[in-house]
């Protein structure tokens, strides 16, 4: 077990906003965690990465109390790619990158060896080494949203919190972090995303989360607990599912 939480209540300045959520996951997992905007997913997010004291409740990570990790040695074990994020410095994308290695780091030192070859890794990884002298200030969202990734790859930890990572790419690269996010499943990582697409629910290793309202969650696999009747209480949408019989693969479409 990776982490566990047990009856944990969410919020800010002891007032909830999530409550009553027990799971947990396993290495080599990946979790799509599913509900509306508003709903508490960012709340969870800041609780299981120790930014924001829990209300009530516990989160064990590796069987120990998440209040009882260092912020060294919990980033060695958890690595968190936010939603967006507005660079302050024109860092270049490799610097950027190398930013994940400094938990292994003594203080503010030199980039070493193994750290330079952590990031080729990264980059070669996620096919984007032509990214890596570019200024991060002048490259796409869904190119930062990239480096970002591969800066939490090279923090070399066990769980990995994406915050929606698919939200600012397009179509083809939408399909290949999906591809690479499975990747990292295969190598042992745990995965854990938010998403508004009902289709990751369906990714055939994938465990699913459903935040249905502050109270109330189901934990499941995807073709057994996302339903339309389901996708419709979350978003509100009429909808329908849709099974491809040659890929055995299913997929959730609006009616607009």
């Amino acid at each position: 077990m990776l982490l566990k939480v047990k009856d944990l209540c969410c919020g800010y300045d002891g007032v909830p906003v999530v409550e009553n959520l027990n799971f947990e996951m396993n290495e080599g997992e990946l979790w799509c965690i599913l509900g509306a905007n508003g709903i508490g997913k960012s709340t969870l997010f800041k609780t299981l990465l120790g930014l924001l004291k829990p209300v009530s409740g516990q989160v064990l990570v590796q069987d120990k109390p998440l209040e009882k990790w260092s912020r060294k040695d919990l980033a060695k074990v958890t690595s968190y790619v936010p939603q967006s994020h507005t660079p302050p410095f024109p860092f270049k994308a490799f610097e950027i990158i190398v930013m994940g290695r400094h938990p292994y780091q003594n203080g503010i030192g030199a980039v070493r060896e193994e750290d330079i070859r952590a990031v080729q890794d990264a980059l070669r990884l996620l096919d984007i080494e032509h990214l890596a002298e570019k200024n991060y200030t002048q490259i796409s969202g869904g190119e930062r949203q990239m480096v970002l990734m591969a800066r939490a790859i090279v923090q070399g930890s066990s769980l990995m919190i994406l915050d929606e990572p698919v939200s600012n790419l397009d179509f083809g690269n939408h399909a290949k972090v999906i591809s690479y996010i499975r990747k990292l499943v295969s190598m042992g990582k745990t995965v854990v995303m938010t998403t508004h697409h009902p289709d990751h629910a369906f990714i055939p290793e994938s465990r699913v989360l459903i935040m249905e309202n502050r109270s109330r969650m189901r934990v499941g696999i995807g073709t057994d607990i996302v339903t339309e009747e389901c996708v419709h209480e979350m978003y509100g949408v009429d909808n329908k599912i849709l099974l491809d019989v040659q890929d055995n693969r299913q997929t959730c479409i609006p009616l607009y």
